[in-house]
């Protein structure tokens, strides 16, 4: 309501022309610019965190990803359902969190493992206390958020490249083992 109603009123504002000896003023081009960005903005979803998400999150704007426990999700068998926006448009399904497959996921579905690893206490103690500890190191392009990567390969080569940080190649490793001892206990749970 209030994005439209800014948007109305800079639609309005800019009409009135503010030209300034036949060229466009700043403010004027200033008024245009808000009014595109009200108009993308209006048209996004954001989605409040509960006790039940998982994963709340965008990337650059214009990718945003939503991971929620669903109703008949259990310990055994923790169930999200996935929602959010990609390149594409808005996104909806559900996932079973012990058949992801970080060597074949997408990053919407990293994000709710992600998220329920964080849930269940998963995540090694100091890990957090890494400015960028988050479901990726930073410097991996995720693409479209619905569609699927290796990821376990793609982590794995940032923990020796040098194009990064040693804080950054360490968050790696730490994501790296973190998604393969998952990995690790489910081929074990299924022996």
């Amino acid at each position: 309501m209030m994005v439209n109603h800014l948007s109305n009123h800079f639609a309005n504002v800019s009409q009135l022309g503010y030209k300034r000896n036949n060229r466009e003023s700043s403010f004027s081009r200033m008024l245009s610019n808000a009014q595109q960005d009200c108009d993308k903005v209006s048209t996004s979803v954001l989605y409040l965190r509960t006790e039940n998400t998982l994963y709340s999150g965008s990337l650059g704007g214009t990718q945003t990803v939503y991971a929620e426990y669903t109703l008949d999700s259990t310990n055994e068998d923790p169930v999200a359902r996935i929602r959010g926006n990609n390149h594409d448009g808005e996104f909806d399904f559900i996932c079973h969190i012990n058949e992801i497959d970080p060597t074949n996921a997408s990053y919407a579905e990293l994000c709710a493992l992600f998220g329920h690893l964080q849930k269940t206490g998963q995540i090694p103690s100091g890990a957090n206390l890494y400015q960028y500890f988050n479901v990726l190191p930073c410097g991996i392009d995720t693409g479209d958020v619905t569609q699927t990567m290796n990821y376990i390969t793609t982590i794995d080569k940032m923990t020796t490249s040098q194009m990064f940080s040693e804080s950054n190649r360490e968050v790696a490793r730490i994501l790296l083992k973190l998604y393969q001892n998952f990995m690790d206990t489910k081929k074990e749970n299924l022996s």
